[in-house]
């Protein structure tokens, strides 16, 4: 092969080189970490997070024998089972309850009321809860996955920093190994930025979850991003999160239940569930405006009544638009993954076509170089197009309530 001509070519692939650091400047891989070159571990919150290596095979799989594994179900499960918010109110629950007077037919009325209308809010917490820590889960594996194509970047840019030194050494005019030493040096310094937000993302789990910061730091997680996404049919998403959504049912619970017995809890769930609704403000300015005319209180419950039933419609509104909203984000995102993939493919031939040419010398040395720095950007862009269809993915499943064991 032609050495000084596969040098001169350095000009050409050190002009790609800021188009592929804009690239991962701008990734959202910016979430995740880069093990290996830090030190071997860092100090959170008096835990030390280590960072211990780990062997990957040819196809991405990662093997650590005493390495714990999490799958986003169990983190699903986790957080829900965890979910502090919920353990408040089902607290309170049982407070009320204690409090009950048997014999009293309008204190076991309000009892009620208040038991199943929270037991759905503690419910859509703990949902809530659940999808937080999918989220936090598949951003951590986009991360690791993007840190991959970082290291690639790595490699091709070492692999130049040769070829310029070796032009320097041999006088010849087209190297410049300290441009490319510069471009290296940003490089690494995104691997620290990415380990650091590995870090969080990893102690964002460990809060969500209540799993040790020491096990969650060594964890592999093994589910995979998607890679596609099923057929989705609107209308019976919609359907679906009507007849599964907890902070719906609470709402048409109190609006199907509320009565003259129940009437200030009832005012005090509206605040709940909506906060701002229920409040009693004529009532409580009665001592201060004498032109205001005295409470009555089957005026008070028929407005009661209307005002919950106007809940509920606006509340189905909500869903309704928050679950297309996720459909049609699932939509992108499987569109644009598939586009992706078919310019990951044409480069691959690209790559293939360029090889062979070389070694009939049909091509300048070095284009197989070029090439795969490309093919490197595509395929951090595709992790970030499957994170976009995970992450729209959690939230059409949070739309609709989906159970934990789907």
């Amino acid at each position: 092969m032609n050495r000084r001509k596969r040098i001169v070519f350095v000009t050409l692939l050190v002009t790609a080189m800021p188009g592929v650091m804009v690239w991962l400047a701008k990734s959202r891989a910016a979430e995740s970490s880069i093990r290996r070159w830090l030190p071997s571990e860092v100090s959170l919150a008096g835990i030390a997070l280590g960072t211990e290596l780990v062997e990957e095979s040819s196809d991405d799989q990662v093997f650590v024998d005493s390495a714990v594994r999490y799958t986003v179900s169990d983190v699903r499960r986790w957080a829900y089972a965890r979910s502090p918010e919920a353990g408040l109110i089902e607290a309170e629950i049982k407070a009320v309850m204690r409090g009950v007077d048997p014999k009293d037919p309008e204190s076991c009325c309000s009892a009620m009321l208040i038991r199943d209308v929270l037991t759905e809010v503690a419910l859509a917490r703990r949902a809530d809860d659940a999808t937080h820590a999918a989220v936090a889960y598949h951003k951590l594996i986009a991360a690791i996955a993007a840190s991959r194509h970082v290291d690639n970047a790595i490699r091709w840019q070492d692999e130049l920093i040769e070829i310029a030194e070796e032009a320097e050494r041999l006088d010849l005019p087209d190297g410049d190994p300290l441009k490319l030493r510069q471009s290296r040096l940003e490089l690494l310094d995104l691997k620290s930025q990415q380990r650091f937000a590995e870090l969080k993302l990893r102690q964002e789990l460990s809060r969500l979850t209540g799993r040790d910061e020491a096990e969650v730091a060594r964890a592999v997680m093994v589910d995979p991003l998607p890679t596609t996404a099923s057929s989705i049919v609107a209308g019976l998403a919609v359907e679906t999160a009507f007849a599964q959504r907890h902070d719906l049912r609470a709402v048409t619970i109190l609006a199907a239940r509320l009565n003259a017995c129940n009437l200030d809890a009832a005012r005090l769930l509206m605040g709940i569930v909506s906060p701002g609704v229920g409040l009693s403000l004529a009532a409580a300015s009665k001592g201060l405006f004498s032109c205001l005319k005295e409470d009555r209180s089957d005026d008070d419950l028929h407005d009661r009544r209307r005002q919950a039933n106007n809940l509920v419609e606006s509340l189905r509104h909500v869903i309704r638009n928050e679950t297309l909203q996720a459909v049609l984000d699932v939509r992108a995102a499987s569109a644009r993954l598939t586009l992706i993939d078919e310019q990951i493919a044409i480069a691959e031939d690209r790559l293939n076509r360029t090889e062979g040419e070389m070694k009939l010398d049909d091509s300048p040395p070095g284009s197989d170089l070029l090439i795969q720095l490309q093919i490197a950007e595509l395929n951090g862009k595709r992790v970030g197009i499957m994170k976009d269809l995970a992450l729209a993915q959690d939230d059409l499943d949070h739309a609709q309530s989906k159970p934990l064991n789907e």
